[in-house]
């Protein structure tokens, strides 16, 4: 049996390289969104190079949650800071050419530290938006145990 999903996203542009999106179907609360400065918009606000590098970060950590869960591991603490290199190449077309992901996750023991690694490992694998795109993807992940506070 294949299972289908489908998702839906509504875009309005607002000016000459700036817009609104969302999607009506799920509640989902308005995103504005524009072209970099670099290529000649606004600034502050989402572009698509950011969503881009988002919706790879997220994937990891909401599948990553999904197997820890699964596998009975107590997260304290999840975060990320991921970057995606933009690069223009001798056809002078550009691509995301390489997302980096660098996820902290702290656990309560250190019993679980390893655990945690081959999990972020596993996520990594099977996260639908890392095999849906074609750049490469590198994780350098960071597991410690959570300091107690007393």
């Amino acid at each position: 049996m294949v299972e289908f999903h489908e998702y839906n996203v509504r875009l309005r542009g607002d000016g000459a390289k700036t817009g609104e999106i969302d999607s009506p179907g799920d509640a989902l609360p308005a995103l504005a969104f524009g072209s970099p400065p670099e290529f000649g918009g606004p600034g502050r606000t989402w572009s698509p190079e950011h969503l881009f590098v988002a919706s790879i970060s997220t994937c990891l950590m909401t599948t990553f949650f999904a197997i820890a869960d699964i596998a009975g591991l107590d997260v304290v603490d999840y975060r990320d800071d991921a970057t995606g290199e933009l690069r223009r190449g001798d056809d002078r077309l550009y691509r995301m050419d390489r997302v980096t992901l660098r996820p902290v996750v702290l656990v309560s023991e250190a019993s679980k530290v390893a655990k945690a690694r081959r999990l972020l490992e596993k996520a990594e694998q099977v996260c639908l938006i890392s095999r849906s795109v074609s750049s490469e993807i590198v994780l350098e992940a960071e597991v410690s145990v959570a300091e107690r506070v007393t």
